[in-house]
């Protein structure tokens, strides 16, 4: 069967990282996602409704489980492979296909990343299906092919508001080439274009509803917030390692292979080197001034590339050096993906931030004033342990530093800066958090508080009668935890060490009522320390 060597690597590929799922939990974000599943909407505060729906459908099938969640996560990111492999398949054959798969294996975005279920997968499945309509359409120009475009393309922006990026990709496309130019006049464009929105109609009536706050949101995220060229070299930096700096400079060496083929509206090459690569500028730009600029956005160009690059390197390339390019490509993304992994489970570098900020906490613990002056007097942000201890050592007498050293070392550990410790022993947090509960005579609470919302979500997904979560942060989101429906119920107030006495200033700022301590948790991995939670009940 020709199609073998494709399942052979999909297999493998789903079983290496359902190996790799078994040493991280979810990633809050994705439970804050599954928050939204279990509370549907029209819409929601940030994104439209599609990964809440299809997060929904999982659970229904799989149940309220990590296993569920993180099988469902990678076989959605396969079928986005399957789909540009097939595609690829129909316009170039099998032997381009398969080099475009294994181009894709040789990312850590579609490897590594499969294990992450967020609103950019479903986002890419309607995407590559109108990506491949469209050049479906400019080679055989009939009306049904406009219309499945307009469905998939409406279907897409229920997933992410960037798919409006497709139809200015697509309009960009028709006006480079004179002889598609007469195409603006084809009714049937923008009745695609009424198809679209007229599946995008939920999120139009949700927002009516709630002030236009996502639409709203969205502008403001994108235009205003940093200081010009702050987040474009990051974000640079970020995509070439998310997708491969090697598929990045093969990606741009096709761009000029194919040259000539760019020339002809009808060609393949040229709609998807338009399609694909516009968004890449629009939010490289973005990036100057925009106050969030995240590389996996690049995903939409370096899926282009791939495809691009499947039946490209087969013509200019011998077929040794096709093999060298792909075994490297897959070479490099495993060395990438396990020094990510080393770094989570057992890291190498010490780059964890401390800067002191709960002063409260040492007080309560009995460091004494003269001993909080020395340290406000010297306040500095320093990265690893090891050069924080230095920093006390000059600071402190050798008394203090003897007594309080580990107790300050601990409260000024920003645990939450280091991105990679929140996929780990969330369901040991968890745990602790339900004993604690317990020992206070607590057991069943309706609400968990927190700043942060992917705290919140985290918590509540690992405690035992999977309470709503209330984000103090963004109160937008909180379409399920009312704040006077928490204040009635039966809800605690958790925050992390290092950030507690200011979160709790945020609490009072917001609720305006008490709160009792109940004590706190930490989560350890032998000596590394993965969060250390303080927790409160809201006295109603």
């Amino acid at each position: 069967m020709k199609h073998y060597p494709a399942l052979a690597i999909l297999t493998i590929h789903l079983l290496i990282f359902y190996i790799v799922n078994q040493f991280l939990n979810p990633h809050p974000d994705m439970l804050d996602h599954w928050v939204w599943s279990r509370f549907l909407s029209l819409s929601y505060y940030e994104h439209p409704p599609m990964i809440a729906w299809l997060i929904r459908g999982i659970t229904l099938i799989g149940g309220q489980t990590e296993t569920a969640l993180e099988v469902g996560s990678q076989l959605v990111t396969l079928f986005i492979i399957v789909l540009v492999y097939a595609g690829t398949f129909r316009l170039y054959g099998r032997d381009a296909a398969l080099i475009t798969l294994l181009i894709l294996c040789g990312m850590p975005y579609f490897t590594l990343g499969s294990i992450f279920l967020h609103i950019t997968q479903p986002f890419l499945i309607f995407w590559t299906q109108a990506l491949f309509l469209l050049v479906r359409y400019h080679r055989h120009p009939e009306t049904k092919w406009l219309l499945l475009i307009g469905v998939a393309a409406g279907f897409g922006a229920l997933s992410k508001y960037i798919m409006l990026l497709f139809y200015i990709g697509l309009f960009l496309h028709l006006l480079i080439y004179r002889n598609t130019r007469r195409e603006l006049l084809n009714p049937w464009l923008y009745f695609a274009g009424i198809v679209s929105l007229l599946i995008f109609v939920p999120v139009i009536i949700w927002n009516a509803q709630h002030d236009w706050i996502s639409f709203r949101w969205q502008l403001e995220k994108g235009t205003s917030g940093a200081d010009f060229g702050q987040n474009t070299l990051a974000f640079t930096v970020g995509h070439l390692f998310l997708f491969s700096p090697l598929w990045a400079m093969l990606g741009i060496t096709g761009i000029w292979w194919l040259r000539d083929r760019l020339r002809e509206a009808n060609h393949a090459e040229s709609v998807i080197a338009v399609v694909s690569i516009f968004p890449l500028l629009f939010f490289t730009l973005m990036s100057l001034k925009g106050t969030i600029s995240d590389p996996h956005w690049a995903n939409l160009a370096y899926l282009g590339f791939a495809i691009l690059l499947g039946n490209e390197m087969l013509y200019q390339l011998k077929k040794n050096v096709v093999y060298v390019y792909l075994s490297a490509g897959i070479v490099l993304n495993v060395l990438l993906i396990g020094l990510v992994l080393l770094q989570t489970l057992n890291p190498v570098i010490d780059w964890m931030p401390y800067e002191l900020k709960n002063y409260q906490y040492l007080r309560d613990n009995g460091v004494a004033e003269t001993t909080l002056t020395k340290l406000k007097n010297h306040d500095v942000r320093v990265h690893s342990s090891e050069k924080y201890l230095k920093h006390l050592r000059e600071v402190l007498s050798a008394e203090e530093f003897r007594s309080h050293a580990e107790l300050i070392r601990k409260t000024a550990m920003d645990v939450s800066a280091d991105r990679l410790t929140r996929v780990l022993d969330w369901d040991i947090t968890g745990k602790q958090l339900n004993n604690l509960l317990e020992q206070n005579g607590i057991p069943q609470i309706s609400y968990v508080v927190t700043r942060e919302y992917q705290l919140s979500s985290a918590l509540s997904f690992y405690l035992t009668n999977r309470p709503w979560p209330h984000s103090i942060e963004k109160p937008e989101r909180n379409l399920w935890s009312p704040i006077e429906q928490v204040k009635q119920n039966q809800a605690i107030f958790v925050c992390e060490l290092q950030e507690c006495w200011d979160a709790r200033e945020d609490f009072y700022d917001r609720f305006r009522m008490p709160l009792n301590y109940l004590g706190e948790i930490e989560t350890r991995r032998g000596n590394r320390l993965i969060r250390i939670l303080q927790i409160y009940a809201l006295s109603t």
